[in-house]
């Protein structure tokens, strides 16, 4: 028991620590882009394993949805940005929306976007949604008081600012809250595919 605490403390810590520097990175314009050449089908074979541990972890499923028209859709991006994005958000979810009385899921989809040249990744959950206190800071770095870090899951509030400028600087594209409300909440990054 002790081991496995450490492991995932450890784990929680070097989570922290990656959006930390990552944040700082983009602070300074030093940002390393890697920009490599996938399908839609190849980033998310790339990302699942590493996605489904974290929604076990947290006892929650994870669904992904990729329907064929778009699986072998070509994407030219920095596929490091794009999974550092996409597992926050299952990381917050696999944090904020698990229910006590029932195992949630997680889902993964991914569309075709507003433009030929676009596509759309979106992280939902089935948990309680967001309150509108929270909805109002979501994207402001270092959101989290030292109280709400108390009484909550552990983190500084930084995750979610951290994805918006990565989407923004490093993926040409954006990421919003699409939904939140009693029956889940929904992210979706929008990035071009070349």
């Amino acid at each position: 028991a002790y081991l496995e605490t450490l492991r995932h403390e450890s784990e929680r810590l070097s989570h922290l620590v990656e959006n930390v520097l990552s944040y700082a990175r983009l602070e300074r314009g030093r940002a390393a882009r890697r920009i490599e050449t996938t399908t839609a089908a190849g980033l998310v074979d790339a990302m699942e394993p590493r996605l489904r541990q974290r929604a076990e972890q947290a006892g929650m499923r994870l669904r992904l949805e990729l329907p064929p028209e778009v699986a072998g859709a070509s994407i030219r991006t920095d596929l490091t940005a794009v999974e550092q994005i996409v597992f926050n958000l299952v990381d917050n979810a696999a944090k904020y929306a698990r229910r006590p009385d029932r195992a949630g899921t997680i889902t993964l989809s991914v569309a075709r976007g507003n433009a030929a040249d676009r596509l759309a990744l979106r992280v939902a959950d089935d948990g309680p949604g967001l309150s509108p206190g929270v909805r109002r800071r979501l994207f402001q770095p270092f959101s989290k008081s030292a109280a709400e870090a108390a009484d909550s899951q552990p983190g500084v509030g930084l995750g979610l600012a951290l994805c918006r400028r990565l989407a923004r600087q490093e993926l040409r594209g954006d990421l919003v809250l699409e939904k939140s409300d009693a029956s889940g909440t929904t992210f979706r990054l929008d990035m071009r595919s070349q």
